[in-house]
């Protein structure tokens, strides 16, 4: 996902060490994902900290969502820190996990750590049911049930591409409605997988997993591997529901931009999305 966040506000830095002073500040170092700053502080603690528009209630959220899935003994990293808010800033803190991502390869190269992945996902649905109270609905990152509202607002402009997200939408409401529940991470891909060499794989930013349509983590994998590849393992009503998510990726990351006031990425995906439609390929 494009990030067009700049750096860690200047005070946060200073506060942040005032209040955990016996993290291992020297060792800090930062990065950022798309709606995030990050700071890292190994071998200790990973720090996720908002900024802007409803930075209390994100980070609320995403505290509760590691909680609820590192409990239910999924491979996530941990919450060690209760949450912290302040004027335009909030923050949580979350076990370090050492290791590296990587880039995809072939599905038959992947595919045995992926399918693990998403089996454990269901199981831990079928193991510990209070999951579907303790996790959000589906796209609580991105306005949750006034999510297709939004994104009637945002296309409103162009009647066109109006016309177009809100096909693509119902469509998407409609395949998940019937679909059975289980937790979802959201987001899935290399990217938020961590190869750590001791324990194993670790999936990490969980802030968009839910208690949802399994399919809405087949949809990103099949940017990158295809269906045609993916057949031999994937239910074909299943690759159907998660093509239905892959249309409105782009409209979900748009709706999570304006809600957080970062008009570059509303903007870009909002084009990410006019582009495809427009470009008359059948996968969209």
């Amino acid at each position: 996902m494009t990030s067009t966040l700049s750096g860690l506000p200047r005070h946060v830095l200073p506060a942040l060490q005032e209040l955990w002073s016996d993290l291992p500040w020297h060792r800090a170092r930062e990065a950022h994902g798309a709606f995030h700053h990050v700071l890292l502080l190994p071998p200790v603690a990973a720090l996720r900290i908002r900024t802007g528009t409803a930075h209390v209630s994100a980070i609320d959220r995403e505290h509760s969502v590691a909680a609820a899935l590192s409990a239910a003994r999924l491979r996530v990293p941990r919450p060690i820190r209760e949450p912290v808010h302040a004027t335009g800033w909030s923050a949580m803190a979350v076990e370090f996990v050492p290791g590296a991502g990587r880039e995809a390869r072939t599905w038959e190269e992947d595919r045995s750590g992926l399918l693990a992945m998403l089996e454990s996902l269901a199981d831990a649905g079928r193991s510990h049911p209070e999951l579907e109270e303790s996790l959000p609905a589906a796209r609580a990152w991105c306005g949750g049930e006034e999510w297709p509202d939004l994104v009637d607002e945002l296309t409103g402009p162009d009647a066109t591409v109006r016309a177009a997200a809100r096909r693509r939408v119902d469509a998407v409401l409609e395949v998940e409605a019937t679909a059975e529940r289980s937790p979802i991470h959201g987001d899935l891909g290399w990217h938020n997988i961590l190869e750590e060499p001791t324990r194993g794989p670790m999936l990490i930013d969980v802030d968009h997993a839910a208690w949802a349509d399994p399919a809405m983590d087949i949809a990103p994998l099949l940017a990158v591997y295809g269906r045609r590849a993916m057949s031999a393992d994937i239910p074909d009503r299943t690759l159907d529901r998660a093509a239905a998510h892959r249309r409105v990726l782009s409209l979900q990351v748009a709706v999570a931009a304006e809600l957080r006031g970062d008009v570059r990425l509303r903007d870009h995906a909002l084009q990410n999305f006019a582009r495809r439609i427009r470009s008359r390929d059948p996968q969209w």
